[in-house]
Formats: structure tokens, C-alpha cells, sequence
């Protein structure tokens, strides 16, 4: 995700005629190290800065985010001293990872003054840094540290601002052929592209790498065999593509992969790489383009860290049902064996007339089996209590029996339910799909049912859609919710049902032609492609025979109060499928198809 000098010069050009002598109405800090400027224009403009190690940036975006109840000091002293000002340049700094907001606002003494509001993007050391420029000092920054942090400077309010020390690259604007061509072959171990990062200011190494590229040279070839043609055939190149970005003549571009997800960005047109087939995509600006590409990371790596709470939150529950389940089991082990105790209180009482008071053991016919018992006895209990002892003792296991099996029905319930919801959240591929995942886990209790979502409109997911071979449609739900709606709502009675055999795993649902009235008239093949993608779906993705059970829908019913996705069926089939079929590859694409 190249942030680079390129990118910047692009934004610059781009926001500068936009924002500049337009009045600043509002900041917002939505995040510890992001603020939001808005600016009073015919359409509200919406300036995001980020100094976030990871995602370092800034743009106008349309994306409405939630602002803390009481804002931040630091966004509290830039609406002190910027908020009614007007922005008079944005600009970038000698081609460098920074850009310097000027802008012109009223001070306490009510007299126009310029404050600079420095924006440093370089990984984990950006920063925001609002400065008084007249003295140099520094007023106030989002990422205040000492020199402890830093020998080489400090940033605290009060202190001479330093700039981020220099790499001593050359402008790719300013710098001579003779310059460029000299320090290429200082660099004889480099590859050309490591060579055009290490030389040229404002260059990450994917745009090196992509400039070799539009040059028609190799980006691995060694800078120490380059010659006079390649060194001036680089120079030309590069000189090139940073006057398209900074004059405008460059088209911005998204590079995606074949999976549909976005991998690297540009301010210029991109050379797709054929090998990965992936495909470049074109924007109007890059403005546009910056704020979709890190929207769509930023909810990714949300989601990605979402599901890995959820999941580790489902795995507390599930380990403690396992080891719920293990104590009622050997309890339900020990009470069973106490059903002896009526056996024995059966055989004192038969031969009660035979024994006296005081013995400690007996031995005594049993009349069911014809073998010998032998009893234990307390001697201080006459063959009759020590039989109401015995009884009372299978009395209490039997009710201990009782429970312990309703209690363990009921943590066998919980168990299957927490497998399938772990399934859905491995599986899940968007935000509305985690949402609804959300959603469920709230109204079950293992969550709040105030837990932030990404869709708050409550839009919804539908089920995943396939054609078979036979061109007869296949639906396969995408978690608990959508397996009941699938199932109980949307199918006919007539479809067939599939699901993974003794495993979590999605609905699926074979809308069958009217003209099938039997299981013999179920086209063989897709009957197999139906279960592939049930035993894919499930617990058991990856698992060489995979027992999936079959039958038509109106042998499947929900129980009363029975958990979401939790249903019964009889009257069924089960076929064995490899969940690694080759032919899953052919049905199963990134991009679900919808109905």
C-alpha cells in the first residue's frame, strides 16, 4: 500500500484548488491519531488526516464515522485556533512523505494570524503537528514524545519544530541526468527498482518497481549492468510519470486481485501482473481512489479482528461446555451405577426375616439372575433400614439421573450451537455476514445487543447460489439465521435438504423442478455437487469422506425453543463426498453469486 510521494503530489494538486480560501466549520477527532476537517463548500467537504502507524493518510472522504462524546484535547486546541479560518495552501514538502495546511484564522486578540498544521505520513512515525509559524514552534501535536523516544528531536508543545530528517534523495523533478545516472551506479548490488527507490525522493518500491515496468525493463535487473540507454531510458521514465501526476494527466488506479480484493494503488495507470490475473480498476480521482482503498482495508482488518474476538469468545463458551459436559457424564456414570441400590434394597427386604441387627455384611440370593450378592451393611441398622438406606440412596441418584441427563441434553444443545456458530464465523466473508452473526450471539446472550456493527442500516445477507451441471439451482445459507429463514421460510416442501452429517455446518437447499416427484428422478450429478458443497460449508472442509444426509424438506421441522439453525429430520439418505473434489474449484468463486 504505497503512501508514497507520488500519491501525495496527487493529492495535493487535486485538494489544493478544492479546499483552498474555503472556510474550516468543523473538526472532529473520530480516532486517537485521525482527525476530520470539515470545510463549508457547495457540497460538504470532508478532510481526513491519519497519522495511524499502519494506515497513514489523507483525502476527502464521504464516510460518516462515530466521534467520542467529549473530544480529545488535541482536537479540542485545533478547533480553538483553526475552527473559522480558511485554508490558504496545501503543499507538499520537497516531494517528501509530508504536507504542510496553511491556514488563516482569528487569534484571542481577534487579528488574522497563519497557523500551519504539518502532516507527516511515514509509517509508525507519522504525526499530526500544528505549528506557529512565525516562531517555528510547536503549538500542539496528535503523538507528543520526548527525547527519550527520539535523540533527534522532540515534539512537545513549546518546542522548535524539527523536520523528519532527510534521506538525501534526489527530486525526481530537479535532479540532472548526469545526477541520476551517478548515483544509479553507486548502487552496482541493487536490483534497478532498489536502485530507483534508494536514488529518487517520493518513490516507494512498488512504484519503482512499476516504473521499470512502463520503461520495458527488467525490475530485477542489477543497476551495476545498467548502461547509458537504460540509466536514460529511467530518467526519461520517471521524469515522466511525476509530471502526469502532478500536472493531472495520469488516471488513478486499483490494482485487484483475482480474488476480488484490493492489493496496491497508484496515482497513474497500473501494469497489471498476468501471472496472479489480477486487473486494474480506474477512478476519477484519487482522492476517490485513497478513500475506497482504505475504507475497504480498514473494514477488512475491522472484520478480520471482529472475527478473531468473536471466535476466541466462542471457544471460552465451547471449552466450558466440553468441560461441562465431561463432569455431568461422569456424574450421570456414577449415578447409573447406583442403581444397584435398588437391587439391594429389594434383596434385604425379601430376606429381612432371615438376618439379625449388627452384621456388617451379607450374602444373599438373587432371585432375578440366580448368582450370589454379597451387601454391605451398617450393623447398627436393622435388614429393614439398611434397605430404606439402600432405597433412599437409588431414589437420589435416580433424580440425580434426571437432571444430570436434562442438563446435559441441554449443554449437548449449547455445544452443537457454538460449533455452528464458529463454522459461519470461519466461513463469514463480509461485514453484513459478521453483523448478523453479531446480532444472533446478542439475542442468544453471549454478547451485548449494543455491539458497534458495520451495517447499521440492518441490511442483509443472502444465501450463497449455485448452479449445478444440470442447471438446477442450489442454495447454501451462510450462518444460523439464514439456515432457519432457508429452510423453514424460503424452500418448498417438495426441495430437497442436505446437511453435513454430525457436524456444524450450512443449510442447503436443491430447488427441484416441479416434473421430480421421487429421489430417483434427483439428477445424480447434482445431487453430488448439492452434497460437495454441504460437506465444503461445514466442520469437515477438508476431510477426504464426508457423510452428508439428505432428504425432501418436509422431513425437516424445527423444534419448539430450539436455537437458530437447530433442526430435526427422518426419511433420509446419506452419500460420502470428498470435500476436496476437485470440482468445488469450478462452483466455489470469491465473489458469491446472489439471487
Amino acid at each position: 500500500m504505497p503512501f508514497d510521494g507520488l500519491a501525495i503530489a496527487a493529492l495535493c494538486r487535486e485538494l489544493g484548488p478544492q479546499l483552498e480560501n474555503q472556510r474550516i466549520e468543523r473538526i472532529y477527532q473520530p480516532e486517537k491519531d485521525e482527525i476530520i476537517i470539515s470545510v463549508r463548500r457547495r457540497k460538504d467537504s470532508r478532510l481526513l488526516i491519519s497519522a495511524n502507524p499502519r494506515w497513514a493518510r489523507f483525502h476527502t472522504t464521504n464516510e460518516r464515522k462515530e466521534n467520542p462524546a467529549v473530544p480529545p484535547g488535541f482536537c479540542m486546541l485545533l478547533r480553538k485556533h483553526l475552527e473559522g479560518g480558511r485554508i490558504k495552501a496545501i503543499t507538499q514538502v520537497d516531494f517528501e512523505r509530508i504536507v504542510e495546511i496553511r491556514v488563516e484564522a482569528l487569534n484571542d486578540l481577534l487579528e488574522w494570524t497563519d497557523k500551519v498544521l504539518v502532516c507527516e505520513f511515514m509509517g509508525k512515525h507519522s504525526n499530526i503537528i500544528l505549528l506557529d509559524p512565525e516562531t517555528g514552534t510547536i503549538i500542539d501535536a496528535i503523538k507528543r514524545y520526548s527525547n527519550e523516544v527520539s535523540s533527534y528531536r522532540e515534539v512537545l508543545p513549546g518546542k522548535p519544530y524539527i523536520a523528519p530528517p532527510s534521506q538525501g534523495k534526489l527530486h525526481p523533478l530537479k535532479a540532472s541526468l548526469e545526477q541520476v545516472a551517478e548515483r544509479l551506479w553507486r548502487e552496482p548490488g541493487r536490483s534497478l527498482s532498489q536502485a530507483i527507490f534508494a536514488v529518487y525522493s517520493g518513490f516507494s518500491p512498488f512504484a519503482a518497481r512499476q516504473v521499470c515496468h512502463q520503461a520495458g525493463l527488467d525490475p530485477d535487473l542489477p543497476a551495476g549492468e545498467c548502461g547509458e540507454f537504460e540509466i536514460s531510458t529511467i530518467f526519461a521514465a520517471c521524469r515522466s510519470l511525476v509530471e502526469q501526476v502532478t500536472t493531472g494527466y495520469a488516471r488513478p488506479t486499483v490494482l485487484v486481485s483475482r480474488q476480488g480484493e484490493a492489493v496496491e494503488f497508484a496515482p497513474y495507470t497500473l501494469i497489471p501482473d498476468n501471472r496472479d490475473s489480477s486487473t486494474c480498476i480506474p477512478f476519477a480521482t484519487t482522492s476517490q481512489l485513497v478513500d475506497s482503498f482504505f475504507q475497504e482495508k480498514l473494514t477488512r482488518a475491522r472484520m478480520d479482528s471482529l472475527k478473531t474476538n468473536l471466535l476466541r469468545l466462542v471457544k471460552s463458551h465451547l471449552d466450558k461446555s466440553y468441560r461441562r459436559r465431561f463432569l455431568l457424564e461422569e456424574d450421570l456414570a456414577q449415578a447409573r451405577a447406583s442403581e444397584k441400590f435398588k437391587l439391594w434394597g429389594e434383596l434385604l427386604t425379601a430376606y429381612a426375616y432371615q438376618l439379625k441387627k449388627g452384621r456388617a455384611k451379607v450374602e444373599l440370593h438373587n432371585y432375578y439372575t440366580g448368582e450370589p450378592v454379597t451387601i454391605d451393611l451398617q450393623p447398627h441398622l436393622s435388614p429393614i433400614d439398611n434397605a430404606q438406606r439402600y432405597f433412599r440412596a437409588y431414589n437420589k441418584a435416580k433424580a440425580s439421573i434426571y437432571h444430570a441427563s436434562m442438563r446435559l441434553r441441554t449443554t449437548d444443545d449449547e455445544i452443537v450451537y457454538l460449533e455452528s456458530v464458529a463454522v459461519a464465523l470461519q466461513q463469514a466473508e463480509t461485514a453484513i455476514e459478521l453483523d448478523e452473526i453479531v446480532e444472533e450471539l446478542g439475542k442468544e446472550g453471549y454478547i451485548s445487543e449494543k455491539t458497534r456493527r458495520f451495517c447499521p442500516s440492518g441490511e442483509r445477507s443472502k444465501p450463497r447460489v449455485f448452479t449445478s451441471s444440470d442447471g438446477i439451482q442450489i442454495l447454501v445459507g451462510r450462518n444460523n439465521r439464514q439456515n432457519d429463514q432457508l429452510t423453514m421460510r424460503e424452500s418448498d416442501r417438495n426441495d430437497l435438504w442436505l446437511h453435513a452429517k454430525d457436524v456444524a455446518g450450512s443449510h442447503v437447499i436443491i430447488r427441484l423442478p416441479k416434473y421430480v416427484k421421487d429421489i430417483h428422478q434427483v439428477p445424480d450429478r447434482t445431487l453430488e455437487e448439492a452434497a460437495l458443497l454441504a460437506a465444503y460449508y461445514s466442520k469437515a472442509r477438508g476431510e477426504e469422506k464426508v457423510p452428508v444426509d439428505y432428504t425432501f424438506r418436509q422431513n425437516v421441522r424445527k423444534p419448539k425453543g430450539a436455537k437458530p439453525g437447530r433442526v430435526l429430520y427422518e426419511n433420509y439418505w446419506t452419500i460420502y463426498v470428498n470435500s476436496s473434489d476437485a470440482r468445488l474449484g469450478r462452483m466455489v468463486t470469491p465473489a458469491d453469486q446472489h439471487p
